[in-house]
């Protein structure tokens, strides 16, 4: 059912008694009539129509409490007629449009219409109840958000037909305008495929660089069409950044689909469209607060879920926080804040939501009473065990787990006080709260009782809306500080990593301009009826649960891959190594163990089943994100029953661009838009050069790092890899003339690709540039992959011998020893061969003899030779015992916008 939004038109800040409530209905209801009567003149409009629904409804709400139901009933028939048409997304006809006009006027002569302040000011527009001339401390909001008509646009999806009003015929023409309209708040979604709980909404997650997001209208999108059972929507708004990207990690470990909204204004829109299950307010916005909270609270009208809200600021003055939680926020977190203890404030609110129901113990001797407290907790939906003998609790704490103790203070052989001293002396009952609820009078007893270690002293008799309230803040508060305590229970066992250890390991990982190329993968592992699963054994034993299966499957994995807790019932496995089969091979062995396993869920065994999603790194070449999300579509795919619960990602093999990609590309050349960043290359034989690897990146809006693996294909099927190549080099060329400027001699080794070797204006452009900046050409060392050089190696020897004649250095890389690479060594005339990624297997004896016979060949030619993607120490020593001259890794440092690497103390 629709829950109605209380008008705060009608606050107790502006009438103080039941009377003058009362004296302000028929002022509201004349406001509604007029606005009924101003669609019957000027022409009716969908939008209007949903804001008189909405105020009608919650006029209907506020007469009820009030004890005026005939007026309230009237106001609730006359919303369900508007919503006839809302639903319908039509207008109503003449006919009908003149029954609800007259309905409106009827309604305002039964509520005894007296003169309304509004008519001598002129009519003013209103919405959730407020109206203009209301003068409640705040901005109004009096107007719909930008672009808020777009919800009705033409291009909106078309509902089915409406049903016939009870009080008119409904028209069977509606004029062509608000034919195709509809009502985004009130329509019934029409179902679609699963999107995965990582997936960014297409239409606003990937909005070309330097544009808005596009309008929350396009039908393709799964923002405006999903489930909302099937994703939890979450809506950032805040600048990007470290805390933000943690924060956004930590969020989407816990399951939310991230959003970032690109300002207020996109935050509105978002908040218009689809309700969020969370909205992350990264500073107050001022201007906005109170608009930004009249929208959540109608998302939360439009929604049987709970929608959370909260809100990040350094500004935590009384004055503030009371101005936001006016608003309708839930909470102010004051900054700087850990994304841990932001998530875990959330978590406060989602778990208090579906979380176990209490469990309370009754301690009394009289029967009579002990039902009596039973019945009435019970009824909230609480577990109780009531315990008539004191000697019987102590027996019973441990099995039933008491979330609060309603204490009796006078009993037989044991009285309440010593029972309770007895129980504080166990430590895990240490802070139970215990409430004793008793007949005494006598106030001296009451603080004794208190002393000896109760919470709380309830007299008889006592409501049953008191002892409710009683037992539950209690509870809710033990159970938000138990949570407090332990912040880190997602992550309990030993060998489970934090979600964001992990995403921060693959972003390194992703970021290696081999990524493409490289064994390994991402595995998604989730329990196949997780969600069923967590209903019936409640968050706690369901908690327990994935414990012991992390365990399990920590114990079951190699030294080098990462495991880590991912949403409510899953896991993320990263390993570094494996190739395709032997990632499938992983998944088979990890089901098979623990469909073996006997797990316990409270007193009763249980056996899993796990489903896994493979996406290894040659799948796709993208971020972080891109990857998690492309296991986890694996994962859903591997639950048909045909794929055996293992799926690998398969990536687009028709050989195009992703429109989406190559449209960012366009944009970063055309607003200079790329970013460089720079990782070392250092010498393992005490040379002191400062050389750097540049690495091309692509931000966007929406928090997104493309890395050159995906860059470069991309550019080359849209045919703008030369300019992204030149772009590169002219950048590149920049920074070395800087940096020799100040005093620091500088060697960058750029990738290039066929588009530029196949560039005729190419080489006497580069000379042109060198000149310009002053840069003398052996500061730059072009690099072109083998793959690329064995596929037009006339037109790549040709290019490297003109680069030559200019100064400039040459490097192959990816290099590959054999029969190809030897032909390449005789013809190409570069100066370093750089390693396949592949010889940094130190463990593999096999590679290593074949690494020092390269190594050789390379010496005895003049080369010398680099080896990248070294990551641990091992790997660097065997290198260096195999007679590598360089190395370039995240063991020598991560690549990161300045040079400030010390050459000198890596040589010494």
């Amino acid at each position: 059912g629709r829950s109605a939004v209380p008008a705060p038109g009608l606050s107790p800040r502006r009438a103080r008694n039941r009377n003058s409530l009362l004296a302000q209905v028929p002022q509201r209801v004349g406001d509604l009539r007029r606005r009924g009567e101003r669609m019957q003149r000027d022409g009716w409009d969908v939008n209007a129509m949903l804001l008189l629904a909405n105020d009608a409804e919650a006029l209907a709400d506020t007469t009820s409490r009030l004890g005026d139901p005939g007026t309230s009933e009237r106001l609730v028939a006359l919303a369900e007629s508007l919503w006839t048409y809302l639903d319908a997304a039509t207008i109503p006809h003449a006919d009908d449009a003149a029954a609800l006009v007259g309905a409106l006027q009827a309604l305002t002569t039964a509520a005894r219409t007296a003169p309304s302040p509004l008519d001598e000011v002129g009519e003013e527009a209103t919405l959730f109840g407020y109206s203009a001339n209301d003068d409640n401390g705040f901005p109004l909001l009096v107007r719909p958000p930008p672009r808020y008509w777009r919800r009705f646009a033409e291009d909106a999806a078309a509902p089915p037909a409406p049903a016939t009003p009870a009080h008119a015929s409904v028209a069977q023409h509606a004029p062509p305008a608000a034919a195709a309209t509809a009502v985004g708040a009130r329509a019934a979604t029409k179902p679609v495929p699963t999107v995965p709980r990582h997936t960014m909404p297409s239409d606003v997650a990937a909005a070309p660089i330097g544009t808005e997001p596009p309008v929350a209208s396009a039908p393709a999108s799964p923002l405006a069409h999903a489930d909302e059972s099937q994703a939890r929507l979450a809506y950032h708004l805040g600048e990007a950044g470290t805390r933000s990207d943690e924060l956004d990690l930590k969020l989407r470990a816990q399951g939310y689909d991230i959003v970032r909204a690109a300002g207020v204004d996109a935050l509105k829109e978002l908040l218009s469209r689809v309700p969020p299950a969370l909205v992350v307010l990264a500073d107050i916005h001022e201007d906005a607060i109170e608009e930004i909270g009249a929208l959540v609270q109608a998302a939360r009208a439009r929604t049987s879920r709970r929608v959370v809200w909260v809100t990040l600021s350094d500004q935590t003055d009384l004055g503030t926080r009371l101005r936001v939680m006016r608003a309708g926020s839930d909470a102010l977190i004051a900054q700087p804040a850990t994304a841990t203890d932001v998530v875990a404030r959330i978590r406060e609110f989602t778990d208090a939501e579906n979380a176990d129901p209490y469990r309370v113990m009754i301690v009394e001797d009289d029967r009579s009473q002990a039902l009596f407290a039973e019945s009435i907790l019970r009824k909230t939906g609480m577990q109780t065990l009531a315990v008539g003998e004191a000697s019987s609790v102590l027996d019973k704490l441990d099995a039933f787990q008491p979330d609060l103790i309603l204490m009796d203070l006078h009993m037989p052989d044991c009285d309440g006080m010593e029972l309770t001293a007895l129980i504080r002396e166990r430590e895990a009952f240490i802070s139970t709260p215990i409430v004793f609820l008793s007949g005494e009078s006598d106030t001296e007893r009451h603080f004794e009782a208190l002393d000896a270690g109760g919470d709380d002293f309830l007299s008889k008799p006592i409501a049953p809306k008191h002892l409710i309230a009683a037992v539950s803040s209690r509870v809710r508060r033990a159970r938000q500080l138990e949570r407090r305590r332990l912040p880190t229970l997602r992550e309990p066992v030993k060998g489970v990593h934090d979600i964001v250890a992990l995403t921060r390991r693959l972003t390194e990982m992703l970021t290696m301009e081999d990524a493409a190329s490289r064994s390994g993968g991402l595995l998604f592992i989730e329990i196949e009826d997780g969600q069923r699963l967590h209903g019936r054994l409640g968050q706690r034993a369901h908690e327990a649960l994935l414990a012991n299966l992390g365990a399990i499957l920590a114990g079951h994995i190699g030294a080098a891959d990462m495991l880590a807790r991912c949403g409510d019932a899953g896991f993320l496995l990263l390993n570094p190594d494996r190739d395709g089969a032997a990632l499938a091979a992983l998944a088979t062995n990890l089901r098979e163990r623990v469909a073996r396993e006997t797990f316990r869920a409270g007193e009763a065994p249980l056996r899993l089943g796990v489903v896994i999603g493979i996406c290894p790194f040659a799948a796709t070449a993208g971020d972080a994100k891109a990857m998690i999300d492309a296991a986890e579509r694996a994962m859903l795919e591997a639950r048909s029953p045909d794929r055996g619960g293992i799926c690998t990602f398969q990536p687009r093999t028709d050989g195009a661009a992703s429109p989406l990609v190559a449209k960012a590309i366009a944009h970063a050349l055309a607003t200079s838009g790329f970013r460089v960043v720079f990782q070392p290359i250092v010498s393992l034989h005490g040379e002191e050069d400062e050389q750097f690897q540049a690495l091309l990146r692509l931000p966007t809006e929406d928090g997104r790092m493309y890395a050159a693996s995906e860059l470069v294909p991309a550019a080359e099927q849209a045919g703008l890899i030369a300019d992204v190549d030149r772009w590169m080099l002219d950048n590149c060329i920049r920074t070395i003339g800087e940096r020799l400027r100040d005093g620091h001699g500088l060697r960058l080794f750029v990738s290039q690709s066929l588009g530029s070797v196949r560039d005729a204006e190419r080489t006497d452009w580069l000379r042109r540039t060198l000149d310009q900046h002053r840069v003398p050409a052996s500061h730059i060392s072009l690099e072109l992959r083998m793959d690329d050089a064995i596929e037009a190696l006339a037109e790549v020897v040709a290019f490297a011998l003109a680069m030559k004649q200019i100064g400039v250095g040459m490097t192959i890389s990816g290099f590959e020893a054999g029969a190809r690479g030897n032909e390449l060594l005789r013809h190409l005339p570069v100066d370093f061969v750089k390693l396949s990624a592949r010889y940094a297997r130190a463990h593999d004896d096999a590679v290593r003899v074949e690494l020092r016979e390269l190594v050789r060949l390379a010496h005895e030619s003049g080369r010398r030779v680099i080896a990248p993607r070294v990551e641990e120490a091992r790997v660097a020593a065997s290198l260096w015992s195999s007679g590598v001259d360089l190395i370039q890794g995240n063991f020598v440092q991560q690549a990161g916008d300045d040079m400030s690497y010390d050459f000198h103390a890596a040589s010494a």
